[in-house]
Formats: C-alpha cells, sequence, structure tokens
C-alpha cells in the first residue's frame, strides 16, 4: 500500500512540474492593442475650413489597471494640454471615458469586430439648451476592417474604420481609422460649432497622422 501511495504521490509530483514547465514555455499573452503603451506618443495636422494646426496625443501614465492618462496638446499654442483618459484590455479599446469620475467607458473597437458590429450608450440631454455636448444616442459603428490607409509615407493594412454619431447632433460624425498596430491613423468627419448663440454649425473636420513616436 505504502509503495502504491508513493507512485501516486510521485505520479502527482511529476505532474505539477510538468504542467509548471509548461506554463514557464508559454509566452506572454501579446496585447490586442499594442500601440497602448506609455510614451507613445501621436501628432496630427488638423484641417478645417479656417487652415490648419497641430495637435498631439501622449500617453503620459497609466493611473488604473487599463486605464491610461493621455495628454492633448494644441502644438504651438498657449492653450493648456487636456487631460483625456483611454481604456484598453485585452478585449476593447475606447478613447471615450468617464474616468476619474466614474469607471464608465464607451467600446470604440472590439477584438475580432465584424462590419455592421455598433455599441450604443444613451446620455440624457444637459439642463442648460446652449450646452452643446453631445447626448442621446451615442453610437460606435464598425464600417471597414482590414482597411489600407496611407500616412507617413507608409501603408497600414490592419486598419478598422469606425464611424462616432450623436442623436443630439445629425449632422455631426466622426470616421477613425484605426490600426491594430499603430492607432488612430486619421479622423474625417463633421464637427459643428455654436456661433454668437445662434444655432449650431458644421463644417468639415479631418485629422491626419503626421508623424509618432514609436
Amino acid at each position: 500500500m505504502k509503495k502504491i501511495v508513493f507512485i501516486v504521490v510521485s505520479g502527482l509530483l511529476l505532474l505539477m512540474l510538468f504542467s509548471c514547465k509548461r506554463d514557464e514555455d508559454r509566452e506572454p499573452e501579446k496585447p490586442t492593442f499594442p500601440f497602448m503603451k506609455v510614451g507613445n506618443q501621436w501628432n496630427y495636422r488638423m484641417i478645417t475650413e479656417g487652415g490648419e494646426t497641430e495637435i498631439s496625443y501622449k500617453i503620459a501614465d497609466k493611473v488604473q489597471e487599463n486605464y491610461f492618462k493621455v495628454l492633448l496638446n494644441f502644438v504651438g499654442s498657449e492653450l493648456p494640454s487636456v487631460d483625456h483618459f483611454w481604456y484598453a484590455d485585452q478585449e476593447i479599446f475606447t478613447m471615450a471615458t468617464g474616468w476619474p469620475d466614474s469607471d464608465l467607458k464607451f467600446t470604440m473597437l472590439e477584438k475580432d469586430a465584424k462590419v455592421g458590429d455598433r455599441w450604443e450608450y444613451f446620455i440624457p440631454a444637459p439642463l442648460d439648451p446652449e450646452d452643446d455636448d453631445l447626448s442621446g444616442t451615442i453610437t460606435y459603428k464598425i464600417i471597414a476592417v482590414d482597411a489600407s490607409t496611407t500616412a507617413i509615407g507608409k501603408t497600414f493594412t490592419d486598419v478598422y474604420k469606425v464611424r462616432h454619431t450623436a442623436s443630439s447632433h445629425p449632422q455631426f460624425y466622426a470616421d477613425y481609422f484605426i490600426s491594430l498596430s499603430s492607432g488612430i491613423i486619421k479622423m474625417e468627419g463633421m464637427g459643428y460649432v455654436r456661433i454668437d448663440d445662434e444655432e449650431i454649425a458644421y463644417f468639415p473636420l479631418a485629422w491626419e497622422l503626421k508623424s509618432k513616436n514609436f
């Protein structure tokens, strides 16, 4: 009986050692959105009817598990940088979160997303009628996958085209071209502004990647 027990225990030890060895040999899981790394920066030409300016996004810090502090800078301007908080894990990526006030996040892109996939959220209308924040039904929809987009002398072929719309502003939209390896390559859409307390005016708006540091 002792011999049988010894054999069983030895077998269990060998199994445990084998399992540990397999775990050591297993490659760590590659991040779904590898561009979400502290220090990464993108520089864009922001194009409107009024001309061009340069903006940049830089991942400054990882403030919480999967939440990243991102600084928006208006290059060459005296305007201070604006804090944004993006989110990325192994399944989803988004630039739209409620962090640090809440853990709210609006999915922009999901792992293995397909054309037609969409994510909808509801934001109540602001109490101030002159508040121009997007509200109502907020939608992110996959328009294209594996698209080819050219920027900074390179063709990116791992691109998802994601359309952002809001029912409160029917003419507004933003098409984000998101490369899984390199992040946002460009954005094309229709921005909006209220002038002299009059009705909201819409205008073409685009970002084009000028450079990145990774």
